[in-house]
């Protein structure tokens, strides 16, 4: 679960030269329920697969496929602009389990980039401004991930391949200059930023009620801090059981619980109840005649502790209301460094434009090498043989060697000035 964030200010676009032929058809959190976007996922065993069936199906040069939670983005390359129309197209060869009013709603809800705003829009989702959570780091992985699996696949080529390395390069330089990741947002890091805030001693009592998302990662949290004497208590056992096995702690049924004799110091709830799962008569209970104050998180929505057990026991007590007040102030805080981010993602925009434009020179000038090695052959078989026939071995061993190196130097020579002729005219332009 994580904090829905407040509107936030578009970056201006940065008025470059297209970048080719890159396309983006984006389905995101803007848009579309995360429901939505959860159907649009595609199984790890069967990804490769569809992928590759639907860039030839639809003629695409490279593709690449980045899924979250919050969005699913196909990037690919296209001759021509990339229209409801087309999306319509890539979307059914994709997911062809959708019926037709399906790829309507989706076609016409999702947003289409082109070229250079394709670029653009890339770098920022790498850079986690357009994420759910601002400045969530996870992204960079996540990118990184979808490029690999695709490359691996032979999906992606040079432009790709460009783009994403820029992409990490410009993520990594906002997430280290600018305050955008700084204070967290999530309710995990937040609960256990309250948790450690306590000073709970490594050796306290942990008792965890529930076994899902949220209680995994604070549990992540507790072994990777060198917390051990931990027990869940979970609806179902093998849940319990699954996660206890991560962390050698103790598991038992929400049904055992008011059975538990083993104490506790602090206690972490999160269930799907809809009632009170901590109730005053089972929290006595639990407590077995300790008087001593325990910490007590409910990260349930509805509360999972009664209000009850705060008012009548001597309890430090955090819940959502507290961790959405600190989560919100912390939002405020990272939309507030995005204009930090604004200039970095421009002058990147610049800065790929180059080694773009330079790549587009470098494969446009791929067969000088093999044309004047082709002239080199024919004058020496063909145009000058009856002359190289008259020369003795040694007369002919040194004009080989002159035209190879000659040879070497019309290549080297004019290939570099062409290169910084063609790279000044497009920098001046």
């Amino acid at each position: 679960m994580t904090i829905p964030t407040t509107s936030r200010k578009n970056f201006v676009a940065v008025n470059l030269t297209e970048v080719n032929e890159l396309r983006i058809i984006a389905i995101t959190h803007k848009s579309f329920p995360l429901e939505t976007i959860g159907k649009l996922h595609l199984a790890d065993d069967s990804r490769i697969e569809a992928l590759s069936s639907m860039k030839s199906t639809n003629q695409l040069s490279e593709l690449m496929f980045l899924s979250t939670c919050n969005r699913v983005e196909i990037i690919f390359s296209l001759p021509h602009y990339v229209c409801p129309g087309v999306t319509a197209n890539v979307l059914r060869s994709l997911y062809p389990s959708l019926n037709e009013e399906e790829i309507r709603s989706l076609s016409h809800g999702a947003e289409r980039f082109n070229g250079a705003e394709a670029a653009e829009h890339l770098l920022k989702v790498a850079s986690g401004t357009e994420s759910l959570v601002i400045g969530e780091r996870e992204i960079i992985t996540q990118l990184r991930k979808a490029y690999e699996e695709c490359s691996n696949a032979d999906l992606t080529g040079d432009d790709l391949r460009l783009l994403v390395s820029q992409c990490i390069k410009t993520s990594k330089e906002i997430f280290t200059t600018t305050d955008l990741a700084k204070k967290p947002v999530s309710v995990v890091s937040l609960a256990w930023q309250q948790f450690r805030e306590y000073g709970v001693n490594e050796d306290a009592r942990i008792l965890l009620v529930g076994a899902g998302q949220i209680i995994r990662n604070f549990t992540k949290f507790l072994t990777e801090n060198g917390y051990h004497n931990i027990t869940i208590a979970n609806r179902s056992i093998e849940h319990a059981a699954e996660l206890a096995a991560t962390c050698k702690g103790t598991a038992l049924t929400l049904q055992e619980l008011p059975h538990y004799t083993g104490g506790f110091d602090v206690l972490v709830s999160c269930t799907a109840s809809n009632e009170t799962v901590i109730t005053p008569s089972l929290y006595s209970q639990l407590l077995q005649g300790d008087s001593n104050q325990k910490l007590l998180i409910d990260l349930a929505l509805p509360q999972d502790i009664d209000h009850e057990v705060v008012s009548n026991f001597s309890v430090q007590y955090i819940d959502m209301l507290n961790i959405q007040k600190i989560a919100s102030e912390n939002i405020r805080f990272r939309e507030q460094a995005l204009e930090d981010c604004k200039p970095i993602i421009e002058a990147s925009m610049r800065e790929f434009e180059k080694i773009w434009q330079a790549r587009q020179v470098e494969k446009a000038m791929q067969s000088i090498p093999e044309t004047i090695r082709d002239i080199k052959e024919t004058a020496l078989g063909s145009v000058f043989a009856k002359d190289l026939e008259n020369l003795d071995e040694e007369a002919r061993e040194l004009l080989e060697k002159i035209m190879s190196y000659m040879e070497k130097k019309y290549i080297s020579i004019p290939m570099k000035l062409a290169k910084e002729v063609l790279l000044s005219e497009i920098t001046r332009n």
